[in-house]
């Protein structure tokens, strides 16, 4: 992204914007300046609100193919540093399988297959559930 690798990155199939940290842009040399201004409430999965700082549009570099692709910024903790949601999916052609943790697309070149890293991904399961467990009293 931005030439920036990036990693932490999630793909969800149900959700429908493109969500990246204030901190991932911070570190890609971006800043709060570079944000269109959009204030936007985001519903998490247990009913809490978010609003949007704004959105950006950055080049994304995905298996040989450059997208321009908008994000929304949201400031706040975060496993992940970029949720790749449906209009991704939609803007890249793909068909993600859950199953097989990859998503596969067409480019010029032919069907690309990108998996998903299970070590990676199972810390940041864990790194989640200890965000967001209650602490004892």
């Amino acid at each position: 992204m931005a030439n920036c690798t990036v990693r932490k990155v999630l793909v969800d199939t149900g959700s429908s914007v493109n969500l990246i940290m204030l901190k991932t842009i911070e570190n890609m040399g971006f800043s709060e300046k570079n944000l269109q201004k959009k204030t936007i409430p985001l519903v998490g999965f247990s009913g809490e609100t978010a609003n949007s700082l704004g959105e950006i549009v950055i080049p994304t570099y995905t298996g040989g193919v450059n997208k321009q692709v908008r994000y929304l910024v949201i400031d706040g903790p975060s496993t992940y540093n970029v949720i790749l949601r449906r209009p991704w999916l939609h803007l890249m052609k793909t068909v993600p399988s859950i199953y097989h943790k990859c998503v596969k697309f067409p480019t010029p070149w032919g069907v690309k297959t990108i998996r998903g890293d299970q070590e990676e991904a199972r810390g940041c399961c864990k790194k989640a559930l200890k965000c967001t467990a209650i602490p004892p009293a």
